[in-house]
């Protein structure tokens, strides 16, 4: 049975090394320059700072997605509490039922709860996420673009 859950940084590092490598391996872009390579002692800081949400799916306690967003107020608008997502991964034998989207709504549920008035997502542009989350009420606000050094 699949479960969603918020999860403390420290104890979601020993269970997700195979599913960030699996991550890493379908979405990381010029894997040439870009090496995986968590600074978990910086998540770790973020959490203590009360600055880190984690969430999680499981199948029967095994770790099959999550969930991260650096939650602060927005720089510009300090009243404003964001939810600016991290990292968001589902193995792909999950993604077939409605896992993500129940992720994604935990997760917003619990983001609501913590006080946050806008969520933020980064998704590729040749994926399926961009239209899960227009379909969701998620609205394309900027376009991001990257160049190599």
């Amino acid at each position: 049975m699949i479960s969603f859950q918020r999860e403390i940084v420290y104890d979601f590092m020993g269970d997700c090394q195979e599913l960030l490598k699996l991550h890493y391996q379908e979405l990381t872009r010029n894997k040439e320059v870009v090496s995986l390579n968590p600074i978990w002692e910086k998540y770790a800081a973020l959490e203590k700072a009360g600055l880190i949400a984690l969430f999680t799916a499981r199948d029967d306690g095994q770790l099959v997605g999550y969930s991260a967003f650096i939650v602060q107020p927005h720089l510009h608008y300090a009243e404003t509490l964001i939810a600016q997502n991290d990292v968001l991964f589902l193995h792909p034998d999950y993604r077939k039922g409605m896992t993500g989207i129940k992720l994604i709504k935990y997760s917003e549920r619990e983001l609501k709860t913590q006080g946050v008035r806008k969520i933020v997502w980064h998704a590729k542009m040749d994926t399926v996420f961009r239209k899960i989350l227009n379909r969701l009420g998620y609205v394309e606000e900027e376009v991001m673009a990257a160049k190599l050094l």
